[in-house]
């Protein structure tokens, strides 16, 4: 789901290809030219600008990510990334290959692939909305320009963010919005279960 709520990206069970809904128009765009394959919530192949605009796409075992700008319906393809865990307008932060502890790495078009080469798959990476930050597993914050640790959460943070400075938490008392610059709690009104997956559009 888009961070402002407005569209939803999935795979359509009669084309098995991924697709994305605008709520608001109904308007479907097919992301990709080939099949999604079997999906699966530890081999992300799908990733979502902050702005709703660029939808990453890539299929199961194909090293091949396919960006298109939903507005426009243009698309571009980058080679070699396919696991996904971040898109902006410059580029796309994914795995190089679909097996196995592949290295992190961030790729644009056109310029060599910056490896972030102590982190792989296994560290759940996701990428904040402006891409200034990398979250991953383990309640760690990395600055995406120095690839530097900045902030070592004492809150279970997860890799979902809310917006640019938040990312949600849970603890046994629910679910929270935990400040990336000061780590402080805001609870929010979750009554889902405690170990599944929330999508969130704006959530203040």
């Amino acid at each position: 789901m888009s961070r402002d709520g407005h569209r939803i990206a999935y795979v359509d069970d009669a084309s098995d290809h991924y697709v994305a809904l605008d709520v608001r128009t109904g308007q479907i765009r097919q992301l990709n030219a080939k099949p999604a394959g079997r999906v699966r919530e530890d081999e992300p192949h799908l990733a979502v600008s902050g702005d709703g605009t660029l939808f990453a796409t890539s299929p199961e075992a194909v090293a091949e990510t396919t960006i298109t700008n939903f507005a426009t319906g243009e698309t571009r393809i980058i080679k070699n990334v396919c696991r996904l865990y971040g898109v902006t307008s410059s580029g796309v932060l994914g795995t190089r290959h679909c097996e196995g502890d592949s290295d992190l790495r961030w790729v644009s078009p056109g310029k060599k692939p910056r490896v972030f080469e102590y982190l792989n798959r296994n560290d759940g990476p996701s990428l904040s909305p402006d891409g200034k930050f990398i979250a991953v597993r383990g309640f760690t914050l990395i600055d995406f320009a120095t690839g530097e640790a900045v902030r070592n959460f004492p809150i279970p943070a997860t890799k979902q963010w809310l917006d640019a400075d938040h990312l949600l938490a849970r603890t046994d008392n629910g679910y929270y919005a935990a400040d990336i610059r000061t780590g402080s709690l805001t609870k929010l009104p979750l009554t889902a279960p405690r170990y599944e997956r929330v999508l969130l559009g704006p959530w203040r």
